[in-house]
């Protein structure tokens, strides 16, 4: 029998971590016991009423089922561009508007239009595994920055300097620099005293600036954010957006590229070789949810805020050290000292049934967290927090 075979790079690349968590995950209730996950970032919270209006009110209609205009409906991308100008002060033309199936489509999207075989990409350490993952099915050279405590989490242009030039030194020819303000998954809000100077870099090596931006809405303090609300992001970044967080859409893949629309002409060139635009219902969905939900969004972050409050108990149970002053929909907290992310998820998974993720799947900066998700029902949360309390009572008397 002849042997199919694997291109290098589907057989360089692993599992999504989650894929294969989620199959243990789902084995252990088979067996009988009640898990309660606390990993993933899948918002439970259905969407607003008027989503369910809207997309009732198309799928009736002539053509919902048709294949869609490869740059969105009618209406869509004025609805985005009238969105960031109200809520992140951008102004944008609908040229400057990419609708995309979900931001992690951007992400290979964009990697596959600026990505020669052999050229690299700065990817956040810890940072969404995607970037890195991206990178490399479109043939690059995945090079991770540290981000620490101590500046932020936000990157420095110096070490930035440093491995531009260890690549150049061996004919790597560095791209893209890639961004997620919020962060994800150290919940760092953006500074942008920080993040200027490393636009200014960018530009003058002629490097893309890609910011992974789906997290903007979700228990922020500060206004919105968008990088490219920075006069130094011109011509420079581009920026994604998603309303699977935000609106609670993630099952109905509806995100945007966002920029100069010169930019966005290569990754256009190859989403159209891959995708043929959402649903219509959906897109129509996505014109309600961002025209009429922002009370909506408000609701949901105070249900997120008394989560967050719990799973900061929780942690606390657990020896934890967890900085007061994150955002998004994510808690970061160090292990206790002794034992690092991986132990201390797998203890918590064999000993209480709850499932935390390891920070190490982010990155080697990540070895010593854990990251745990607000997509829970709050009573699960404290069923959690009792579980940990009761199991790790002994650890802190």
């Amino acid at each position: 029998m002849n042997k199919v075979h694997t291109s290098a790079r589907a057989a360089g690349q692993s599992n999504y971590y989650f894929a294969d968590k989620l199959r243990e995950i789902r084995q252990r209730v088979a067996q009988g016991r009640d898990v309660i996950n606390l990993g993933v970032g899948s918002p439970d919270l259905a969407p607003g009423d008027f989503v369910g209006e809207a997309i009732g009110q198309d799928m009736p209609a002539d053509g919902a089922f048709s294949y869609q205009p490869y740059r969105g409906v009618s209406g869509l991308s004025a609805a985005v561009v009238q969105y960031m100008q109200r809520h992140f002060d951008v102004t944008l033309t609908e040229e400057g508007v990419l609708p995309l199936m979900g931001s992690k489509e951007g992400c290979g999207f964009l990697s596959l239009a600026h990505l020669d075989p052999g050229d690299g990409a700065l990817v956040p350490d810890p940072g969404y595994p995607t970037y890195a993952a991206a990178t490399r099915m479109a043939g690059g050279v995945a090079l991770p920055y540290a981000l620490r405590p101590e500046t932020g989490y936000h990157p420095e242009v110096d070490v930035l300097d440093k491995q531009l030039a260890q690549a150049l030194d061996t004919g790597c020819e560095v791209r893209i620099l890639w961004l997620n303000y919020p962060h994800m998954p150290t919940g760092a809000s953006p500074d942008q005293s920080r993040l200027k100077p490393v636009l200014q870099w960018a530009q003058q090596h002629g490097i893309l600036v890609v910011n992974d931006n789906p997290y903007s809405r979700v228990l922020n303090s500060a206004a919105p954010f968008s990088l490219l609300s920075l006069k130094e992001a011109e011509g420079t970044a581009i920026e994604l957006h998603s309303l699977s967080k935000s609106h609670r859409l993630a099952g109905g893949r509806v995100g945007f590229a966002l920029g100069a629309p010169h930019l966005l002409a290569p990754l256009f060139r190859v989403s159209t070789q891959f995708a043929s635009g959402s649903w219509r219902p959906m897109q129509s969905a996505a014109i309600a949810a961002m025209s009429q939900g922002e009370a909506d969004i408000q609701r949901v972050n105070g249900i997120y805020g008394q989560r967050k409050r719990i799973v900061l108990e929780l942690l606390e149970r657990l020896g934890c050290d967890v900085r007061a002053d994150q955002t998004g929909l994510f808690v970061w907290a160090r292990a206790p000292h002794g034992t690092d992310g991986d132990q201390l998820s797998d203890a918590v998974l064999d000993q209480c049934d709850v499932f935390v993720t390891p920070g190490s799947i982010f990155g080697s900066e990540g070895i010593d967290f854990v990251r745990v998700s607000l997509c829970t029902p709050e009573a699960r949360i404290e069923e959690a927090r009792l579980r940990i309390a009761s199991a790790f009572a002994q650890s802190h008397e």
